[in-house]
């Protein structure tokens, strides 16, 4: 009978042993479970079989928002805050004779320019606007300001009365009759226009182009808050566009991508090219892109004038004169390129 009470005793101690492993094999393991649940939710395996810590991406993620905030609040991007060069282009003299056109003929077409100092600077039979015409037997009218932007400055608001910078968007209102011909006074396309020859709405082509300029100020490419914002260069295109449009409704608007350029410092040493050059907002090839996007996206024909022509670093001597502005060779280059499409273009609605 001892014995049964003592193996009794023992018994229930090994029972409440065992219990007690039970209970804790338990907790361990639910406690195993709940860190393995853990990190499996923070770990990433990507296709590469890759294992990434989702905890380290999250904060590092945090770390560059709160950095792009801080930029943004200072109205500069991270790029901006680093040491850029700073780029030196000369504006080359402008050259006027009689090959400038003021006043209508009896040609087939009647094409108006827009542009900066790549259509502006050579008035003189040499220039893109002129050889191009040559070659489609059409009226040329080149209202180009060389040194410009398409979009406004950046203090420019959208009220009239302060622009002052002959943008795209300036002039464009002064063909509207939004503004007077005394806005662009001192520039050749403002005499050009004061002059009343020109009927607008019988313009067959429209032929825009922008970029370098907008580029070296700075000027952002896009605003994804305001598509038309006129201080931003897709804004201003598109407002370019679709104002040509009801100047001229049987218009066809050729948007020109800014060329490939190679720039340089104080010194005359090149600081960088279009390929690899940015200052805050991307690179001169960056905004052909946004050019090329703003063609398709509004109907209107885009020339690529970037890649098309084969001006690069291996044709550079031959075809830029200061890396930027075109030489004679290069003049003659885009016209004819530009002149093919314009004819091929015609050919294409006559059938």
């Amino acid at each position: 009978m001892k014995f049964n009470k003592e193996n009794k005793r023992i018994s229930g101690i090994i029972a409440m042993f065992l219990l007690l492993i039970a209970i804790l094999s338990g907790c361990s393991q639910k406690a195993v479970e709940e860190e393995d649940k853990l990190l499996s939710d923070n770990i990433l395996i990507t296709e590469t079989g890759e294992v990434i810590d989702k905890t380290n991406l999250i904060e590092e993620n945090q770390t560059a928002d709160d950095q792009e905030k801080d930029t943004a609040a200072l109205g500069q991007s991270e790029d901006q805050t680093n040491d850029i060069p700073e780029i030196v282009v000369s504006e080359p003299e402008q050259v006027i004779t009689d090959e400038d056109q003021t006043e209508p003929t009896e040609s087939d077409l009647q094409i108006i320019f827009l542009g900066d100092s790549i259509f502006d600077s050579n008035r003189d039979g040499t220039g893109i606007p002129y050889l191009t015409a040559e070659q489609c037997n059409a009226d040329a009218f080149n209202l180009s300001i060389g040194g410009t932007c398409a979009a406004l400055k950046a203090d420019e608001s959208r009220d009239p009365s302060g622009w002052s910078s002959w943008s795209l968007v300036e002039v464009l209102n002064v063909m509207m009759g939004e503004l007077p011909a005394s806005n662009l006074a001192g520039t050749r396309a403002g005499e050009i226009i004061s002059s009343s020859n020109i009927d607008f709405s019988q313009t067959d082509y429209f032929v825009v182009e922008y970029g370098t300029n907008d580029f070296l100020s700075g000027i952002g490419r896009s605003d994804q808050g305001d598509m038309y914002n006129l201080n931003s260069y897709s804004g201003a295109l598109r407002y370019a566009v679709s104002n040509l449009k009801e100047i001229a409704p049987d218009a066809t608007v050729i948007l020109c991508s800014p060329c490939f350029a190679q720039f340089y410092g104080k010194d005359g040493y090149m600081v960088g090219d279009g390929n690899m050059m940015d200052k805050g907002n991307g690179t001169l090839f960056d905004y052909k892109g946004t050019c090329n996007y703003i063609a398709n996206e509004q109907g209107a024909l885009f020339f690529n004038a970037y890649q098309d022509l084969g001006i690069d670093s291996y044709t550079a001597d031959e075809y830029l004169e200061d890396g930027v502005h075109l030489s004679a060779a290069g003049r003659q280059l885009y016209a004819d390129a530009l002149a093919k499409m314009i004819l091929s273009y015609e050919e294409t609605k006559n059938n």
